[in-house]
């Protein structure tokens, strides 16, 4: 598949997206990322889609198992380092379960890892919107906002993390550094004039 033909696709996808014809949208955006796992547009209107069509349905017995099973499979693809494949798996996971926080932090995981911080920060805002009170999840945000350089989007999934828990050290040690590095970074600007 061709650029050309990428964009083609995907525009459907929205369009079906926009139709509310989530099926639709979930195999174009599903064929998308088997040929590209690294659209990060079209894996979020994916989990976006999947979410959708599930509503608030929840996992059942047989689905917990599934996830066992397909997680124990991900996990030796990423001992291979296929990341594609692992991707994957975690997406057939997310199919069942589109509210699966710790799944999306896991895809986030992997991207980071791989050094694709914009994906693994996309991934894990999608972990934040479906778990906002997750206060590791906000956490890992900061942190990915930090390594980015983006510190007001740190400072902002931080503070979040301290409205649920306020004796947070993790978090208050966090935002001390982001002050501190703020404060040299404004030094090191003055030394230059």
């Amino acid at each position: 598949m061709n650029e050309q033909e990428l964009k083609e696709f995907y525009n459907n996808g929205l369009l079906a997206f926009e139709k509310q014809n989530y099926e639709y949208a979930i195999e174009i955006f599903s064929h998308i990322i088997s040929v590209q796992y690294g659209h990060l547009e079209a894996r979020h209107y994916l989990h976006l889609s999947l979410q959708k069509k599930a509503g608030g349905s929840k996992l059942s017995l047989a689905g917990f198992v599934n996830k066992i099973f397909l997680l124990i499979q991900a996990n030796a693809m990423l001992k291979k380092d296929d990341m594609p494949a692992c991707l994957e798996i975690l997406e057939k996971i997310m199919a069942v379960n589109p509210n699966d926080s710790e799944i999306l932090k896991k895809i986030a995981d992997i991207f980071y890892k791989k050094g694709m911080i914009m994906h693994a920060i996309s991934n894990m805002e999608e972990a934040r919107i479906v778990n906002p009170k997750d206060i590791d999840t906000l956490k890992k945000l900061g942190e990915l906002y930090v390594r980015k350089e983006d510190y007001s989007g740190a400072k902002s999934a931080y503070e979040s993390a301290l409205k649920i828990n306020p004796n947070d050290i993790e978090v208050l040690k966090s935002l001390k550094n982001l002050d501190a590095l703020g404060a040299l970074k404004l030094d090191f600007g003055r030394q230059k004039i």
